[in-house]
């Protein structure tokens, strides 16, 4: 008898041990969740950030935007090619770090978005096209887009 209610009672113990074990694991559960969501949110508003700040260099020099957005061709010399060639590096720094931080954090709900970003990119900008191609291991992701 006596054994048989100490393995009753054990029996009890491990259910509700168990229980509050699935308790626990659903909260962390919730908080990894939680957690890769900040992550996705954080990541891709610094590439947002990014973006704005090459936007903000386009005004501080009128005519610029058309190089990035409306096919004009990079110049062949001067200082003016040596603007456009480092903000096309930078943009693709840009575009390359936020399709890498979309793919690898999927809470972010923007791969897609910032993919065809990037490809539009890609399509109207013919320095960024050149820049890219020339340098593929340097923008993997990017390259992929093109």
């Amino acid at each position: 008898m006596v054994t048989t209610v100490s393995a009753l009672g054990g029996l009890l113990g491990l259910i509700v041990s168990l229980m509050f074990l699935a308790k626990q694991t659903k909260a962390v559960s919730e908080q990894v969740r939680m957690g890769n969501v900040i992550n996705g949110t954080t990541g891709i508003d610094a590439c947002l950030n990014n973006v704005r700040e090459i936007y903000f260099k386009m005004l501080e020099y009128p005519g610029r935007r058309a190089y990035f957005y409306d096919n004009k061709p990079c110049p062949d010399q001067g200082e003016e090619r040596e603007r456009i060639l480092i903000m096309t590096e930078v943009l693709a720094d840009v575009l390359e770090t936020g399709l890498m931080a979309t793919r690898r954090i999927p809470e972010t709900e923007s791969y897609e978005d910032w993919r065809d970003y990037c490809r539009f990119i890609l399509e109207h900008s013919p320095a960024m096209r050149s820049t890219v191609a020339e340098h593929p291991l340097w923008w993997r992701e990017l390259a992929r887009q093109g």
